[in-house]
């Protein structure tokens, strides 16, 4: 009897290890089910929109200039952009192209896109960034290693500022800056000391070290915001509470430093937009936020509305200082129901949280692993409509025609592990390089599924830890397959930026009653199926996938696993110089928190070598192979 695909892959892994972390693709398991048939493409010639953008996603405010060439025929067209940023090309033909867009005071931007159509037309978005923008400013942060003294230093120095003894907190932190210079935290911890002495511009230099360091450390960006405020530079704090919203839009204290400031810069939707949010995460904290959102509606003359508000707070926050405040609110709409009553300062000087006590820190709670997704707000533009099954019939489409093509490849991958003590600090690292091998394969459903494999096995023993990992191929064609929609629920978000691109970000989340699984564990001859949730982002003018990001949906307690996020990176690998491209994993992370212990895992696939496969099914020598690619770790790319 020839063997399925299910006893193909379960020979992949030997059933003598005592734990394995599987990332199989489902169709490595079993053929996939027959799903939505996909429709053909057209040959017609189309109209294709070309919309440009800023870099968080808002059409430009003056025009663009666009050219649209043709990679394989004559075809080159340029065009200026006009109502809302589009620049529109009729009667293109299907095929490869280039988008070439300058604009003043942009960088000018240049993008490879595929124009497909099922009928419709076809629409491209560009992200321009600014000429000032750092090439660098997204660049993994390097984690210091906390040394037992330095962090003795701060332990000390954060007692001092819970007595609100801020000389010796500032002596403490001064000290472990010494020690650690090169830390953004104890810089940032410096900072604070110096504000609860009243030297803002001192407090200023400090996080401005900081931010050089790492450019994406949230809790400066806050404090910075906030020193702009009330020193009254508006602009500077929104550009400011902008940035750290990017990275962490689910942080009740950004919504509510960013409401303020746009309330201050008399932009009341965009405020009121951000206080909701920032009431909804702050909870029992939120009584200064539920009160600015009274200061809005007071504002917009909603009175009725404000005075619910207002109301509101006695009864959730009866103990919360701002309580007297919202007293005389009332009292003043009492006197006057028909007539909103501001006051003298008004809403250019609203009640804003104190940055020492938000921005307090222990050494045991540095963070030691990302967010998880459903942690996070992400920036999506507005104007930019996302249809779902338009979105994943054409990344299928592109998927399935990059590989159907194929039958093998391998990579060198090197995988370096570390094991983390409780207050995020990592131990050594431990690291081995494998050769590693992927067959493509097909189903009579016109469906690929792959399977993985290491030329060296997948024995424990070669590995640097008790955990190995397999799959970062087949996780990403998994998601991508139309049958995967009965096991998992998708939500288009949005149209956002990842990498400098263009991206649709897409939410996952596996069915309560699904009986499959895109991923599963491996214990002691125990097969566990783990329920997911996460995002991809596709380019959203090739489809491509960039990068695929996952959580636990809840605690496994049969595995003591309480945390693993997983974040694998793709991108383009070139093979036979350059004719034939395939989008692969670059490099993946992995942040696990199993019976208690805390581990991080990272992956690098380089070198990567295309194979061709005659009709005896012998293996091929690879032809005019490039070598592979060295990319960044994709964990510490700020949010879309």
């Amino acid at each position: 009897m020839a063997s399925s695909p299910a006893s193909r892959a379960a020979k992949i892994v030997s059933a003598s290890l005592l734990l394995i972390i599987l990332l199989p693709s489902a169709f490595a398991q079993r053929p996939p089910v027959q799903g939505p048939s996909i429709p053909s493409m057209k040959t017609n010639p189309i109209t294709v929109k070309i919309c440009v953008r800023d870099a968080r996603g808002l059409p430009l405010e003056f025009a663009a200039f666009v050219r649209l060439h043709a990679l394989v025929r004559s075809y080159d067209v340029k065009s200026a952009t006009g109502e809302g940023g589009t620049a529109n090309f009729p009667n293109v033909p299907p095929g490869e192209y280039e988008v070439e867009v300058r604009a003043t005071g942009y960088k000018t931007a240049t993008e490879p896109v595929s124009v497909i159509s099922f009928g419709g037309d076809f629409t491209v978005y560009v992200y321009l960034q600014n000429e000032s923008t750092d090439p660098g400013a997204n660049a993994p942060p390097q984690k210091v290693v906390m040394a037992p003294k330095l962090r003795n230093e701060i332990e000390k120095g954060l007692v001092a500022m819970q007595r609100m003894d801020y000389t010796t907190a500032r002596a403490r932190f001064s000290k472990a800056s010494q020690m650690a210079s090169g830390n953004p935290d104890v810089l940032y911890l410096l900072g604070t000391a110096e504000l609860g002495l009243k030297n803002a511009d001192a407090a200023r230099a400090c996080f401005a070290n900081s931010l050089k360091i790492e450019p994406t450390n949230q809790r400066t960006l806050l404090a910075l915001g906030e020193i702009d405020l009330q020193t009254g530079d508006v602009s500077s704090a929104i550009l400011v509470l902008e940035k750290a919203f990017d990275l962490n839009g689910a942080d009740w204290r950004i919504h509510y430093l960013l409401a303020t400031a746009y309330a201050r810069a008399g932009r009341l939707e965009e405020a009121k937009t951000h206080v909701l949010r920032g009431a909804s995460l702050a909870k029992e904290k939120g009584a200064a936020v539920v009160y600015l959102l009274g200061e809005i509606q007071d504002e917009e003359h909603q009175t009725a509305e404000a005075k619910e508000t207002w109301e509101r707070i006695l009864v959730a926050f009866p103990n919360d200082p701002i309580v007297q405040k919202t007293k005389s609110k009332l009292e003043s709409l009492a006197r006057a129901p028909s007539i909103t009553e501001q006051s003298a300062d008004g809403i250019a000087n609203l009640p804003l949280p104190l940055v020492i006590p938000v921005g307090l820190i222990s050494a045991e709670e540095l963070s030691w692993a990302p967010q998880d997704i459903d942690s996070r707000d992400y920036r999506v533009a507005n104007n930019a409509a996302c249809n779902l099954d338009d979105v994943l019939t054409r990344a299928e489409l592109r998927l399935k025609s990059q590989l159907m093509n194929f039958e093998k490849f391998s990579a060198t991958e090197r995988i370096e592990h570390q094991q983390l003590n409780r207050y995020g600090v990592p131990g050594p690292v431990r690291s081995r390089e494998f050769s590693y091998i992927v067959f493509v394969r097909k189903t009579p459903a016109e469906s690929v599924y792959l399977e993985e494999d290491r030329l060296e096995g997948n024995d424990l023993s070669t590995f640097p830890t008790s955990l190995a990992t397999t799959g970062l191929n087949s996780l990403g064609v998994s998601v991508l397959q139309v049958s995967s929609g009965e096991s998992y629920e998708y939500r288009c978000e949005g149209l956002t930026s990842l990498r400098g691109e263009a991206t649709w970000q897409i939410r996952f989340e596996q069915r309560k009653a699904a009986a499959n699984s895109i991923r599963e564990w491996r214990k002691n001859g125990q097969i566990v199926d783990v329920p997911l949730k996460g995002r991809f982002w596709l380019t959203a003018n090739n489809y491509d996938l960039l990068r695929v990001e996952t959580d636990l949906i809840k605690p496994l307690p049969q595995l003591e696993l309480t945390l693993d996020h997983l974040v694998v990176d793709y991108g383009p690998v070139n093979f036979e110089n350059g004719k034939v491209k395939l989008w692969l994993p670059w490099a993946a992370e992995m942040f696990m928190e199993l019976h208690g212990n805390r581990y991080h895992h990272k992956h690098y696939l380089t070198n990567y070598y295309l194979f061709s496969v005659d009709s005896e099914n012998k293996i091929a020598a690879p032809k005019n192979v490039s070598s592979g690619n060295t990319q960044p770790s994709p964990v510490a790319d700020a949010a879309p």
